[in-house]
């Protein structure tokens, strides 16, 4: 029977070992940090390791296993704007490091507002990474650890389905990308919930778990349960095996694809790379161009030009895709100034070119399943873009209030930020309102290679979808 802790003012990370030793050593992914070797082969120094802690089941835990570890961990509670609570979750965190012995806890802010709307599931997740990369940096720790278990695992599965994702995506969250490691995906979310009772910790409950117009707590409430109940067997375990098989087959075809890749050298052969199997010549055109990660439908248009019944094609990002000479190359596609000469009306939705670009729009009833980045392809509120723009060049001291910002900012400066080098920028594109737009006649409401304006982001009150897309084309 294990021993109860939970009158304890601060147990030694000796007693926390012992008390969870059942579930340290299901932990994965810590080989090297420091005190790994407690927990796991192949333990070694380290600098310590950053703790993401809500203050939830998952994320308690996760800080209790990793002092009973000594991995010497800083909590870090991410502020994201949204939860009223904040104050009194970041309490709840901040009394479990001092008792369980973590060296601190840490209360971020995201770096730009996170404001209601579509996609607010992935907009809270790219700041919250944000912010703990910049604590772990600052801290010097090694790594970053998450709270994601097994019914996580499972749902992201799901989730990437849904998508219409290939292999990579099935294959689920990897146990460590980058300096992101999730120790607890051989573990249940019932296993937290125990760790913390054993240990007298009181997690705090989001209610935004229980809210189902988020998708993934759609599939948790509603679809999970239905699909234990018709199979009559446990759907998350099966979901984490069928991940795993499919991550070692994704990884093995990646080493394929690198493989193939230096045999061919730099820049790759179109005569390599078309002789390969397709599965092998998608992972390898995957991983030449890198990030950011391209559609599946991009990886198709590059092979197609790999076999010669395409001439280019234009990625998002700015990037163009060539063959020349039986080598294939990428470069960042120049845009030409419209000239107020050039200037182009452009109907919303519909299509218009001007000096060497070229703006197509239509309007979808739905959101989109994956978002755009917002640099070259972006989708916004059809009605508050109103149904006529002007593609043009900058003016000289015009403001846009980027999305999430908040405030406005120079044009100018929202181009250098965007790495635009001065001598460039005045040959980049805005996307001007029309009468009737949300964003003043005139005024931007896309910067184009940067973002869209504030005023005519999707909201909750979105009905029309309006996707916008930037390219260039070779005028005669």
């Amino acid at each position: 029977m294990r021993p109860d802790i939970e009158d304890a003012v601060q147990p030694s990370s000796g007693m926390l070992a012992g008390v969870l030793a059942t579930w340290l050593e299901r932990l994965v992914g810590l080989e090297g940090l420091a005190g790994a070797s407690d927990i796991g082969p192949g333990g070694g120094a380290g600098s310590g390791v950053v703790v993401a802690c809500s203050g939830g089941a998952d994320s308690l835990a996760l800080l209790a296993l990793a002092c009973a570890g000594r991995l010497a961990p800083v909590a870090v509670y991410v502020d994201h704007g949204l939860r009223a609570a904040a104050e009194s979750d970041f309490a709840v965190v901040v009394a479990a490091a001092e008792r369980l012995g973590a060296r601190r806890a840490v209360r971020i802010g995201v770096a730009s507002p996170i404001e209601g709307g579509s996609n607010l599931e992935a907009r809270a997740r790219a700041a919250r990474y944000r912010s703990l990369e910049a604590v772990r940096s600052d801290s010097g720790a090694a790594t970053i650890l998450v709270g994601h278990t097994g019914d996580d695992q499972a749902e992201t599965l799901l989730l990437n389905l849904l998508r219409g994702s290939g292999s990579p995506g099935l294959a689920a969250m990897a146990v460590r990308r980058d300096r992101v490691v999730r120790p607890m995906l051989r573990l249940r979310r019932s296993d937290t919930r125990e760790i913390c009772a054993l240990l007298g910790l009181a997690p705090v409950e989001d209610a935004m778990n229980s809210e189902t117009r988020f998708r993934r707590v759609w599939l948790r409430r509603e679809v999970m349960p239905r699909l234990e109940s018709g199979a009559g067997r446990d759907i998350s375990g099966v979901l984490n095996r069928q991940a795993a098989l499919l991550r070692e087959e994704s990884d093995y075809l990646d080493a394929l694809g690198a493989a193939a890749l230096a045999e061919s050298g730099e820049p790759p052969s179109s005569d390599v790379l078309g002789a390969l199997p397709a599965p092998v010549a998608r992972r390898a055109v995957r991983l030449w161009l890198g990030d950011p990660p391209v559609s599946s439908e991009h990886v198709d248009e590059v092979l197609e030009i790999v076999a010669g019944r395409r001439r280019a094609a234009q990625l998002p990002g700015g990037r163009r895709v060539e063959r020349a000479a039986g080598l294939m190359r990428v470069s960042e596609a120049e845009v030409s100034r419209p000239s107020p000469v050039d200037a182009a009306s452009v109907p919303l939705p519909g299509r218009a070119e001007a000096a060497g670009i070229v703006i197509e729009s239509w309007v979808e009833s739905a959101a989109p399943v994956a978002w755009p980045d917002g640099r070259w392809a972006c989708v916004v509120d059809a009605d508050a873009a109103g149904e006529q723009a002007l593609l043009r060049g900058p003016v000289p001291g015009e403001r846009i209030r980027p999305l999430g910002l908040g405030g406005s900012k120079l044009v100018a400066d929202a181009l250098a930020e965007s790495g635009v080098a001065a001598s460039a920028r005045s040959r980049s594109s805005v996307l001007a309102a029309g009468e009737g737009a949300a964003v003043p006649e005139g005024e931007p409401l896309w910067v184009v290679g940067y973002r869209i304006d504030d005023r005519v982001r999707v909201t909750t009150r979105t009905r029309r979808f309006l996707w916008l897309t930037a390219g260039s084309f070779e005028q005669a």
